[in-house]
């Protein structure tokens, strides 16, 4: 049995719903999951959520907190400055490891979006945003928000609003009362949902492949489907180079 030192796995989402205290139960339950599938003693391993980027930066600031599951604007916005190597894909469920972002706006919109606001869960990362809608005017302002649906009815009602919206969100669009009145402006290749990662190298290599391991056969663990649908994981599977690649090009190329 391979003993690890006490490791965090840190969890962030930031414009998603939750906050830390209602997902510890279930970040308990994902750790001690976690835990069991390397072989390591329960209590090696600890997992927290963080539902803002201020939050997120500061337990990674923390030494114990070594690995990262992270939704991709996160990562990229992050990636050089907390020196985080990507290891795996996160497969959301009833998703793909991939999703494409999508800029809609009013049915009725002018042919510019001048003069209009950007809305979107990722809007902490107004570069990303960018990345992901590199036909913006460069004065668009863009925002942050959690409330995407209440976005798009007052983009469909014809406010001078467009909202990107991530793979599951625009999947659901399809379904509104009002998405006749909504117009797909522009749709991103596909890019990773969300990565585990490590954190300045606070892993070494052979605690890395135990963990990798372990997160890989997860999905398999019936003891541990509960800890995944709690935080609506499907599972881990090995990370798309090619399309992590893709997303750190846009994301380098946008201003």
């Amino acid at each position: 049995m391979l003993a690890l030192a006490a490791a965090t796995l840190v969890v962030c989402a930031p414009g998603y719903p939750g906050n830390t205290a209602e997902a510890q139960p279930a970040m308990d339950a994902l750790a001690r999951s976690l835990a069991r599938a390397a072989h390591v003693p329960e209590g090696s391993l600890a997992a927290l959520y963080e539902e803002t980027e201020p939050g997120c930066m500061r337990r990674l600031a923390q030494p114990e907190s070594s690995l990262l599951l992270a939704t991709l604007p996160f990562y990229l916005v992050h990636e050089q400055e907390v020196r985080l190597v990507a290891r795996l894909s996160a497969m959301p469920q009833g998703s793909e490891t991939l999703e494409r972002w999508t800029l809609v706006t009013g049915k009725d919109h002018p042919p510019s979006l001048e003069g209009y606001t950007v809305e979107s869960s990722a809007g902490y990362s107004k570069r990303f945003v960018r990345a992901m809608a590199p036909q913006l005017p460069g004065r668009a302002e863009i925002q942050q928000t959690s409330a995407v649906l209440s976005a798009l009815k007052r983009a469909a009602n014809g406010e001078k609003l467009a909202v990107l919206l991530d793979g599951s969100q625009a999947a659901a669009m399809a379904k509104l009362p009002f998405a006749g009145s909504l117009a797909v402006l522009q749709t991103s290749p596909p890019m990773p949902v969300a990565l585990v990662a490590t954190v300045r190298k606070r892993i070494d290599d052979e605690r890395w492949k135990t963990l990798e391991a372990a997160f890989l056969r997860l999905a398999e663990d019936r003891a541990a489907r509960e800890a995944l649908d709690a935080v609506r994981i499907a599972g881990f599977l090995p990370l798309d180079d090619k399309a992590l690649t893709t997303a750190r090009t846009a994301y380098r190329r946008a201003r």
